[in-house]
C-alpha cells in the first residue's frame, strides 16, 4: 500500500516554466510527488500539429480553419486507442479528441435526430461508445467507427446522467438522477434487469445521484450528490459502504460529482464547490487532494466528470474553464 500525504499544494519548476513547460506536481516538495499535470485540451485546434511557415502564411491570408470550442464539458471516457470522448451538454455534441492521431471529430445527432442533453459517455471492451442523453431519456450505442447500433432505455427513465459499463458481466449501469436510483441493463438483450436504490439517507439509498464508475474488480461507485457521499456496491451489486461525509474539511464533500478509480484501487472524487479532486484509498481513507480554484494549469472552476485510463492518466472535465485537464498518477510507476 502506498502512503500518501494530504496536500493541495502544487509545485511548479521555475526553469521548466521559463522554457515554456510548467512542471506541476502534488504534493509539495519535499514530499514525493504522486500527481503530475500533463496538459489541457479546450478546442479542436488543440489536436492540430504545429504549422510551418507556409501553413501560418496561408492561415494569415485566408483565415484560420473553423475551431470548435468546448462549452461545458462533463462526462468523459477514453477508448483503447487513446481517443478522448467528451460529453458537452451545453454544446449539444460529443467531442472526440484523437490525442494519438492528432485529429478531432464530433457526434451531434443519432438517426438524423440532434442530441438534446448529451451528458454522459462510456466505452466497453470492444470500444463501442455509449452516449447518455438526459433530454431524450435514452442511451445510444455507437461502434468504434461512430456508426449507430442501438438504444437503451424506456419510459421509466426520468433523466439519465451518469453511466458505467461492466464489460465482464455485460451490464450497463445508468444513474437516473430525479428517480434517485441506478437502473441496470443487459448489454446483450437491452432489457432492464435490476434497479439499485431509492430516495433516502440510509445505507444503499440515494438523494439525487449523478456520476458512476466501475473498478477492475467490478465494484460500482455512485456519487450521491445531496447526501454528499460516494456509495460503493460490490461486484454482485450488494451495498458495501459510503465514502466521505457532508462538510467543508478534508475528506468531506460539499458538491461531489465525477468519480474514477486508478490501478491501485484509489478512489478519485471531483467536488465542484471545493474546485479540487480528493483521493481516497480502497478503505475510504483520505490520501490527498489536488487542485484549487483558478484558471491556471492545475486549477479548477467547477470540475465535474472524471476518467482514469489504463495508463493511470487522469482526465478532469474542468467545466467552467471550458477545458479538459490531464494529469498522471505517479504511484504505479513506483511499484
Amino acid at each position: 500500500m502506498l502512503v500518501f500525504f494530504i496536500s493541495i499544494t502544487a509545485v511548479a519548476d521555475e526553469h521548466a516554466e521559463e522554457s515554456g513547460r510548467v512542471d506541476i506536481v502534488w504534493p509539495a516538495s519535499p514530499q514525493e510527488p504522486k500527481i503530475r499535470y500533463i496538459r489541457s485540451i479546450a478546442t479542436s485546434d488543440d489536436m492540430a500539429t504545429e504549422k510551418g511557415f507556409f501553413g501560418k502564411l496561408l492561415e494569415f491570408i485566408i483565415g484560420p480553419d473553423d475551431v470548435v470550442d468546448l462549452v461545458k464539458p462533463m462526462g468523459l471516457a477514453v477508448n483503447s486507442a487513446g481517443k478522448l470522448f467528451v460529453a458537452d451538454p451545453a454544446g449539444k455534441r460529443i467531442h472526440i479528441f484523437d490525442i494519438v492521431g492528432q485529429d478531432y471529430s464530433s457526434i451531434e445527432e443519432v438517426n438524423d435526430k440532434l442530441f438534446v442533453l448529451p451528458i454522459g459517455v462510456s466505452v466497453d471492451d470492444q470500444d463501442n461508445l455509449y452516449v447518455v442523453d438526459g433530454g431524450l431519456r435514452k442511451i445510444f450505442k455507437f461502434n468504434r467507427d461512430g456508426k449507430f447500433i442501438t438504444a437503451f432505455g424506456d419510459e421509466s427513465l426520468q433523466r439519465p446522467t451518469g453511466i458505467a459499463i461492466d464489460s465482464k458481466k455485460k451490464l450497463l449501469y445508468v444513474v437516473d438522477t430525479p428517480a434517485h436510483n441506478v437502473k441496470v441493463y443487459s448489454l446483450e438483450s437491452g432489457a432492464m434487469v435490476a434497479t439499485l436504490g431509492e430516495r433516502g439517507t440510509e445505507d444503499g439509498t440515494f438523494n439525487f445521484p449523478s456520476y458512476a464508475a466501475i473498478d477492475a474488480k467490478g465494484a460500482l461507485y455512485i456519487t450521491d450528490g445531496m447526501n454528499k457521499k460516494v456509495r460503493v456496491f460490490g461486484a454482485d451489486r450488494e451495498y458495501q459502504r459510503a465514502v466521505g461525509k457532508p462538510g467543508d474539511g478534508s475528506g468531506s464533500f460539499s458538491a461531489p460529482k465525477g468519480v474514477a478509480v486508478d490501478s491501485d484501487g484509489n478512489l478519485y472524487v471531483a467536488d465542484v464547490a471545493f474546485d479540487n479532486v480528493q483521493i481516497f484509498d480502497a478503505e475510504g481513507r483520505l490520501l490527498m487532494a489536488f487542485g484549487s480554484p483558478g484558471q491556471a494549469p492545475g486549477k479548477f472552476w467547477m470540475p465535474t466528470g472524471l476518467f482514469i485510463d489504463k495508463s493511470d492518466r487522469i482526465y478532469v472535465a474542468d467545466s467552467y474553464n471550458k477545458r479538459i485537464q490531464i494529469f498522471q498518477y505517479l504511484g504505479a510507476e513506483k511499484r
